[in-house]
């Protein structure tokens, strides 16, 4: 009886408050560009709104998974793609914009500097604002006296990530406990990606898919060159290399917090369908897509998360001395696990039609993270809710949202289970 009386509470609650949430999540890229690269698009803030917590519960504890923040991309052709257009330049058939457009490409080169992966101050920055607003928001958690646990993928992006997270945590609350760890230990739970079974059937859907649309190489090199014959001459490469060249570079620029010079020698269509490819490669590969999705879900990492995060909830409910445990890894298991617990805009069960159409910038941004919040009444009873990107989310496996008892979201996690 007990606890019918609590989902009955709770339905009611998010029913008569629903209204006061308000969605202004934008609804494509027209007015930030630089999402077009979908899971190499920086972090965007959106306060969408919150529906008020049940009266006489009070948050206790979080747990989180959180992707490392902007970083640099895998760059071993950008110092091919800057000596073509220097080639150019030689023979003097570059535009004003192609002039632009050199120095954009030499700056992302340099600014790279050899590095793939490493993180940008963007990316440190936007774990600090990150742990900035958790802080702000749940200062009765943090001011409890329990301890924070943070583990890390040992890939520097992760680790620099965690550093600048709990940095800021530490800024707003010197006395906080925090324990930090990294190692092979918790790659295990950190970290996972398609297995083989998957890998090439997929890209073979997604290389299908994205020899469906032309690049537009005139518009391009109307955009760069004052004479399109004399240029195809002088760089003695084709002008869809160059461009495929170019547009991995603009992918990234955001990231280096650079202007949109790069992005803006593309046409919207062929963002968009970049866009689309690179959204149907990751919901394809990584999450629960009817074509790959029962083989994903049951990678042993994708299991050990889940584990985790009912483990040490579990902990923090029974101890009380746990004020959250923080994650931080990468985008792919990001996907996953949220595929896996039925966050929607992630969980669904969509097909490679419906994952071109799927908008990912929205949900695997650099610093993309997941956040699971726990409350407590005075009588013990545990509910939660979960966040993505830091806006209120409902679970498409359990109704009467976005408020759960802890119970059952642990019961729909076990009957996932491979």
């Amino acid at each position: 009886m007990k606890r019918l009386l609590l989902l009955l509470s709770l339905t009611a609650l998010t029913i008569s408050c629903a209204h006061k949430a308000q969605d202004t999540l934008p609804e494509s890229i027209d007015d930030n560009l630089y999402r077009f690269g979908v899971n190499t698009s920086p972090y965007e803030y959106f306060n969408t709104g919150e529906t008020p917590v049940p009266a006489g519960y009070e948050p206790f504890y979080i747990s989180h998974y959180g992707r490392h923040g902007s970083r640099s991309d895998w760059g071993d052709d950008y110092g091919e793609v800057v000596k073509v257009m220097e080639k150019a330049k030689e023979a003097g058939v570059l535009t004003d914009e192609g002039k632009s457009a050199l120095h954009a490409l030499d700056t992302t080169y340099k600014l790279h500097n050899g590095m793939n992966g490493r993180l940008t101050p963007l990316g440190a920055r936007e774990h600090r604002q990150i742990a900035g607003r958790m802080y702000e928001k749940y200062k009765r958690v943090f001011r409890n006296g329990g301890s924070v646990r943070a583990v890390s993928s040992y890939v520097p992006r992760c680790l620099v990530s965690m550093a600048a997270f709990t940095g800021e945590l530490l800024s707003r609350e010197p006395g906080l406990d925090i324990s930090w760890d990294t190692g092979e230990a918790f790659m295990n739970y950190c970290s996972s990606e398609d297995p083989d079974e998957i890998h090439d059937k997929a890209r073979a859907i997604v290389r299908e898919y994205a020899g469906k649309h032309s690049m537009d190489t005139v518009a391009f090199a109307r955009h760069l060159f004052t004479d399109e014959a004399a240029a195809r001459a002088a760089i003695e490469v084709p002008m869809e290399d160059l461009m495929y060249g170019v547009i991995y570079m603009a992918r990234v620029s955001g990231a280096f917090e650079l202007d949109r010079t790069l992005i803006d020698l593309f046409s919207t269509s062929d963002l968009e369908h970049f866009m689309r490819t690179s959204s149907l490669q990751l919901y394809l590969t990584q999450c629960n897509s009817v074509e790959f999705g029962d083989i994903r879900m049951a990678v042993p990492e994708v299991d050990n998360l889940v584990k985790d995060f009912i483990e040490k909830a579990d902990e923090a409910i029974s101890k009380g001395n746990r004020a959250a445990d923080l994650r931080f890894g990468h985008d792919y298991q990001l996907l996953a696990f949220s595929s896996r617990l039925g966050v929607k805009g992630i969980g669904e069960r969509m097909t490679k039609e419906e994952a071109a159409n799927w908008p990912g910038w929205l949900y695997t941004p650099f610093a993309g993270n997941l956040q699971m919040i726990f409350y407590k009444n005075k009588s013990g009873d545990v509910i939660v809710k979960c966040f993505i990107n830091e806006r209120e989310t409902t679970l498409i496996g359990l109704p009467d949202g976005p408020y759960y008892p802890w119970e059952d979201v642990k019961g729909m996690f076990k009957e996932l289970e491979p």
